[in-house]
């Protein structure tokens, strides 16, 4: 009886090794290497139509990332698709309707279909202009979640003369959507939330705006800590003067960690926003930011009682 226990134990054992190693569980496995190579990809297949476009070749060089996490890669591709979806519309396509974020534990598996979106619609962009449908890319190796994000915003650039970004339309809608997230957050919480006016300001430039967009993050990082949700380190404001798409970029890293608080907390509903108007310039913008900042004030301060 032992003997066949013993041998029944060897059995399972091989078993596992064998489903371990077999091609479908391998198919299973994506990490950030996978990720890197479908951005790769998606950047050639962007080239291709500028080229076509006969569109100056773009070379950017984005700022170093840190301390991003693979929520923030499902929040920049959701992003890049409303680009696409854009130009779909003028290539007389129907445009994509942009997948919902679910609400989960995002690894890096659970990023790959928001990738996937995204090539499928340049690919139908590609075949309405003929063009092929663009060379396999080497996998690399020792990529990070850091190293995936800069693609994705190499990617950005390269709709630059392709699309109209309207960074203040973009700016516009997400901080509606950030503070309807807070609010949504502070009603299951049951802390107090009020936004000040957004009083007339002037003199103030685009890097006045994104340091109280990264304040805003920080404060919200704090707000995580007391209300015992894992904080990520906030992103840091980057060298020399910040560009509009960037403080786009510091709006869409707050949306993704309003969603990873709210999929903590179990507040697994999209918050409801109107449609917005765009800011008219950074002075605009500024006090908009002000008044969120106010409103996590509120809130980090109800929350140390």
């Amino acid at each position: 009886m032992i003997k066949f226990s013993a041998m029944l134990r060897q059995w399972r054992f091989l078993c596992w090794c064998i489903l371990l190693v077999s091609p479908s569980s391998f198919a299973a496995i994506v990490n950030n290497n996978h990720l890197y190579q479908k951005a790769q990809f998606i950047s050639q297949q962007l080239q291709a139509i500028r080229a076509q476009q006969k569109l100056t070749e773009v070379q950017p060089e984005p700022q170093i990332f840190a301390d991003k996490l693979a929520v923030h890669l499902v929040f920049k591709t959701r992003q890049l698709s409303s680009l696409a979806a854009t130009l779909q519309s003028q290539q007389g396509l129907s445009a994509s309707e942009l997948a919902p974020a679910e609400y989960r534990v995002i690894r890096p598996r659970s990023v790959m279909p928001y990738l996937k979106e995204l090539e499928q619609q340049l690919l139908e962009i590609s075949k309405k202009l003929g063009l092929p449908a663009g060379q396999e890319i080497e996998r690399p190796l020792g990529k990070s979640v850091n190293d995936v994000y800069q693609q994705l915003v190499i990617i950005e650039h390269l709709f630059d003369g392709l699309v109209e970004r309207q960074p203040q339309q973009a700016l516009a809608n997400n901080v509606a959507r950030i503070k309807a997230d807070l609010q949504q957050i502070s009603q299951a919480r049951e802390l107090p939330l009020q936004f000040a006016g957004e009083t007339s300001v002037t003199g103030r430039e685009t890097t006045d705006v994104n340091i109280v967009a990264l304040q805003c993050l920080y404060l919200l990082e704090r707000l995580f800590r007391q209300l015992e949700i894992e904080p990520s380190k906030p992103g840091r404001l980057p060298a020399g003067e910040s560009k509009e798409y960037q403080v786009v970029d510091t709006s869409v890293s707050l949306l993704a960690e309003l969603h990873r608080a709210k999929t903590i907390l179990q507040i697994e509903q999209d918050s409801q926003v109107n449609p917005s108007s765009a800011f008219a310039d950074a002075n605009q913008a500024y006090a908009a930011w002000v008044s969120v900042r106010s409103g996590l004030l509120v809130m980090v301060g109800a929350a140390a009682l």
